[in-house]
């Protein structure tokens, strides 16, 4: 199978309940667990977190694919299915030495295909699977920029293939990849197998076919968990800083919440999830949050200008 890859970066999926799950900062507020267990619990948690969120992510884009398809773009991918089926069936006729039955498939398949790349030119590209992975580093902010600068030093110095290892696992990010077949490569095909099945090359027009086929391009969405993260603990906080007569547990977990908000953008920032500026004020308006809230002090749209800094680094971002 030959494979093309493209990554790109989608918005992202903000699954609050699953990502602060596997947040242990956020839970101060939670009894006690017995010595030796806090390790294994954080583990469980994460692992948990991870799945609720590629489960939830590929769920949500699938769903959102699907409302905001046309009537045409919805018959389009009926079509494309359809194309896909009439070729590995004329494969599967050329097979059995059956010319005449391949002929018939394929007939049906450049028809079909021409209306789909007509009526909707973007399904060129067929999505035929999806599937996820999470890469979640947890080496803290202050190694991640040692070793930063341990690899520029030593890019600088020309050491490319040293620096490598160093930087390979430092990402946060869940990758939905979406496999596609190039749909624009079959009219092609189909009219270069059709000659060699009158001249009785069935071998010959098959190996064509079955090129085309195999040939898949994997777009890999990316989308970085800490800003995930941040903005899920900021929806928190503001639910806090809202509500008169906070509880000095709520107190407790306020500054909790917003201190773990604060730690998620230095990850960001860290791995390389957008430059300095984009930081800056996203820094001020937490400590300016943090400041409005202090001493039970509460109120609305203490949150208003951070929520317009996220938007904006997503939007450059993703």
């Amino acid at each position: 199978m030959f494979k093309l890859n493209h990554k790109s970066y989608i918005a992202p999926v903000f699954l609050a309940a699953g990502i602060l799950a596997a947040q242990p900062g956020l839970a101060a507020s939670a009894s006690k667990a017995p010595e030796g267990a806090t390790d294994k619990v954080e583990k469980a948690a994460t692992i948990v977190a991870r799945k609720i969120i590629s489960k939830s992510a590929l769920a949500d884009a699938v769903k959102k694919t699907r409302d905001s398809m046309t009537a045409e773009q919805k018959r389009a991918v009926e079509d494309a299915v359809a194309t896909l089926q009439a070729v590995q069936k004329a494969i599967g006729a050329l097979d059995k030495k059956d010319g005449k039955a391949a002929m018939k498939y394929l007939e049906r398949a450049i028809g079909k295909i021409e209306v789909v790349l007509a009526i909707a030119p973007e399904m060129s590209l067929a999505p035929v699977g999806i599937s996820s992975d999470v890469v979640d580093t947890q080496t803290s902010v202050k190694e991640i920029r040692k070793i930063t600068n341990d690899a520029i030093a030593l890019l600088k110095d020309g050491r490319l293939q040293d620096a490598r290892p160093l930087v390979a696992s430092l990402a946060s990010e869940l990758v939905i990849h979406v496999s596609e077949i190039p749909l624009e490569t079959y009219p092609a095909a189909i009219k270069s197998a059709v000659p060699l099945i009158q001249k009785g090359k069935l071998k010959k027009a098959r190996d064509v076919l079955a090129t085309a086929m195999s040939t898949i391009v994997v777009e890999n969405h990316v989308i970085p968990l800490p800003v995930v993260r941040a903005e899920a603990y900021l929806k928190r906080a503001e639910v806090l800083a809202e509500k008169a007569k906070r509880s000095s547990k709520e107190e407790k977990e306020l500054a909790g919440i917003l201190k773990n908000a604060r730690s998620q953008v230095e990850l960001a920032e860290a791995l390389g999830y957008g430059k300095a500026a984009d930081f800056k004020h996203i820094y001020k308006q937490i400590a300016e949050i943090s400041e409005k809230t202090r001493g039970g002090k509460y109120g609305k749209g203490f949150f208003d200008g951070i929520k317009k800094s996220l938007s904006s680094l997503k939007s450059r971002l993703f």
